[in-house]
């Protein structure tokens, strides 16, 4: 069968989250990240080792808070050209997550958790800034992330 293209616009921000992991599958070793939710069901996620797009469905809405979301990542470098799927439950009176990562061809999930912080003004979020800028600019919700978190800062 030859293959076929589909093209997917990749919508406007409506939601953000600064993710810190404090337990994490062995090959996405990336403690931070920022997940960009988008109109239309499609998010962006960021990290020091992650830039991949895929499609989200929540059980609730509104988003804020999110309550558990499923995702499914489209095929990237970050997967090996593969998929992956995460389901996050968030508990949005402490700020912890859990996430269930499934991989192709693995039969048991791998387990993953930590904190999540809401991004302030996420429609103003331009996401192909990249990690680098983005950690940058929002450099306040990554501190009260680390607080949330226990996460002790260097030199204090």
């Amino acid at each position: 069968m030859p293959q076929q293209t589909v093209t997917l616009t990749l919508g406007q921000p409506i939601y953000a989250q600064a993710l810190y992991y404090t337990a994490m599958f062995s090959q996405k070793p990336f403690r931070e990240a920022l997940l960009i939710y988008r109109e239309g069901g499609t998010y962006t996620i960021l990290s020091p080792g992650e830039d991949h797009h895929g499609c989200w469905v929540s059980v609730t809405a509104p988003l804020d808070p999110p309550r558990h979301v499923a995702f499914m990542s489209w095929p990237s470098a970050d997967w090996d050209h593969d998929i992956a799927a995460h389901t996050l439950t968030f508990a949005p009176d402490t700020g912890a997550f859990t996430q269930e990562l499934r991989l192709p061809g693995e039969a048991v999930p791998r387990a993953q958790h930590g904190f999540a912080v809401a991004i302030p003004s996420p429609e103003s979020m331009d996401p192909s800034a990249g990690w680098e800028a983005l950690r940058e600019q929002h450099e306040a919700s990554f501190r009260a992330l680390h607080d949330l978190a226990g996460v002790q800062r260097s030199g204090s």
